[in-house]
């Protein structure tokens, strides 16, 4: 699966499958993130067809999902995402220095404000 395209930005990690147009095809380049998706889907009795592959990116995990369950299994997929997904700001130190400087800016617009009235 190679030729998988993702785009330039990445955003999802679905696609509407090469060769059959009722499927779409869900795919994690992490074991572990396949396994919660995957348990996922059993436990919603959701049809699916697995396959793992060699990817230039290391191996990738498959799920072949019919169109017909898209929003259910779309919801799964947030799920997977979000219970594997990193902080975007790791360090606490730097949640709070983003916090402060944020409430800087907004004191001084305030203060501006009423400064050029």
């Amino acid at each position: 699966m190679d030729s998988l395209d993702e785009g330039l930005i990445k955003l999802v990690n679905h696609k509407d499958h090469p060769t059959n147009k009722a499927y779409k095809v869900f795919f994690f380049y992490k074991k572990q993130e396949a396994e919660h998706f995957k348990n996922l889907l059993l436990k919603g009795n959701i049809h699916f067809e697995y396959a793992d592959e060699p990817n230039k990116r290391g191996k990738i995990f498959l799920f072949g999902i019919r169109k017909t369950d898209n929003q259910k299994v779309l919801n799964l997929n947030y799920q997977t995402i979000g219970e594997f997904r990193s902080r975007f700001i790791s360090q606490s130190w730097a949640q709070y220095t983003v916090i402060i400087l944020s409430f800087i800016i907004v004191i001084f617009a305030v203060i501006s404000f009423f400064n050029n009235r």
